[in-house]
């Protein structure tokens, strides 16, 4: 038998942890890299009006911003700026896409397609139960008893949501067939408003059955096609698609969103935004006639399908705002003023502080959104299981973020949408 000394098996040994110390600082550095934020402030040249972009970052204040564009609107002018990308750079508009299939059920019963009380079980006839019995216009108003996110099909489909929330990916996945199975186990609350992402997929998915076209091509037919909105639509996939930003600074994949598409999913442009705002303030926007308040959403805030209109003040701003995983978004506007503005970050920080440009725009007071930004929230920088519980009681100030699917109450499993 040969002897082998200490010494040489520690000699022996020394390379080897080298190797494995070298590797893990390669790591360790690697994750570092990853996991630190990106400079705060606004990012690349200024683009268009100067005072635009000017009063835009006074608006919105410092933070981890990436790129924005912005599209001021007053009366037949139109005025675009932004930093790092100009008026035709792609955005995920986040639930600004709600105003769209808001317009769509809206066009569809001036088509007669549906009525304000068609119910989810006429148009599918596999429900049954209270969830046959919830009409359209009461997910437009955002009124139907449903969740404020769908239950996940299963626990595994809940762990992969969750696992790619915090992977900053996109948590949604599954075919509007699992949507609809997911509706039909799903117990329906009473009628009071709350903001439910669940109700606007089921709302846009159903009206593209009747349509007999798929969601995306609806949007596209019904309303980017006739108004001009050639850099406006609703992905097929991710591939190739521009990422955001998390609110920290960090890389986000893109959203697609699978069947709830219609909650969250278009892409577009502060020029074609422009084309929309002006659109849906003149009324000659395909279904534009959702704008208009129909009902009490809080004591501040009436509602139309989709669109909110905090009522303090006169004029009246009707509005909505968007957050995904990487991106914000905000509209508003004062009918009676014929101002109003648009917002796109790719970065997920809440961008609600433009609700000062339309005072700007109008030359009166605006009031802030009230109430804080909730974990989770694009003003949130950082994961939380409290997103998936937000709604109605911060709507007003982030009536349009779009949070992951939930576990099955069997395993409740609550993500971030950060």
């Amino acid at each position: 038998m040969t002897m082998t000394s200490a010494t040489d098996t520690d000699t022996r040994r020394t390379p080897r942890r080298r190797a494995i110390a070298v590797t893990a600082a390669a790591l360790t550095a690697i994750v570092a890299v990853l996991l630190t934020p990106l400079p705060r402030g606004f990012q690349g040249d200024v683009t268009g009006d100067e005072a635009l972009m000017e009063a835009t970052a006074a608006a919105l204040g410092s933070g981890h911003w990436q790129h924005v564009a912005v599209a001021k609107v007053d009366g037949d002018t139109v005025t675009t700026a932004g930093t790092g990308a100009d008026a035709t750079t792609e955005f995920e508009i986040g639930s600004l896409t709600k105003t769209f299939t808001a317009a769509l059920f809206a066009d569809a019963i001036d088509r007669g397609e549906v009525t304000e009380g068609t119910r989810l079980g006429e148009i599918w006839p596999q429900l049954d139960g209270k969830a046959a019995e919830v009409t359209l216009s009461s997910l437009a108003m955002q009124r139907s008893g449903l969740p404020r996110v769908e239950p996940a099909p299963s626990v595994g489909d809940a762990v992969a949501s969750v696992l790619a929330s915090y992977l900053h990916r996109d948590p949604y996945r599954g075919s509007v067939d699992d949507l609809i199975r997911t509706l039909g186990d799903t117990d329906v609350s009473d009628t009071t408003p709350e903001y439910s992402n669940f109700g606007f997929a089921v709302l846009g998915q159903s009206l593209a059955k009747v349509s007999g076209m798929s969601y995306r091509e609806l949007v596209k037919q019904r309303i980017t096609q006739p108004l001009g909105m050639s850099r406006t639509y609703v992905p097929a996939s991710a591939t190739g698609l521009s990422h955001g930003y998390t609110a920290s600074g960090l890389p986000a994949a893109p959203w697609t969103l699978g069947a709830s598409a219609p909650a969250g999913a278009i892409r577009s442009t502060a020029d074609d935004m422009a084309i929309w705002l002006r659109a849906t303030m003149e009324g000659t926007a395909p279904g534009a006639v959702a704008a208009l308040p129909r009902a009490d959403f809080d004591e501040a805030d009436r509602i139309g399908f989709a669109w909110m209109t905090t009522t303090g003040r006169t004029p009246a701003i009707t509005w909505h705002n968007g957050g995904t995983g990487g991106y914000s978004s905000f509209l508003g506007f004062t009918a009676d003023a014929g101002t109003g503005i648009v917002v796109l970050a790719d970065s997920a920080i809440s961008v609600d502080g433009a609700i000062d440009l339309i005072s700007t725009a109008s030359g009166s007071a605006a009031p802030q959104p009230t109430g804080t930004a909730p974990a989770g929230s694009p003003s949130a920088g950082s994961p939380s299981t409290e997103s998936a519980e937000v709604g109605a009681a911060s709507a007003r100030s982030v009536p349009g973020t779009v949070f992951p699917p939930t576990a099955p109450r069997s395993a409740r499993i609550e993500g971030d949408r950060s």
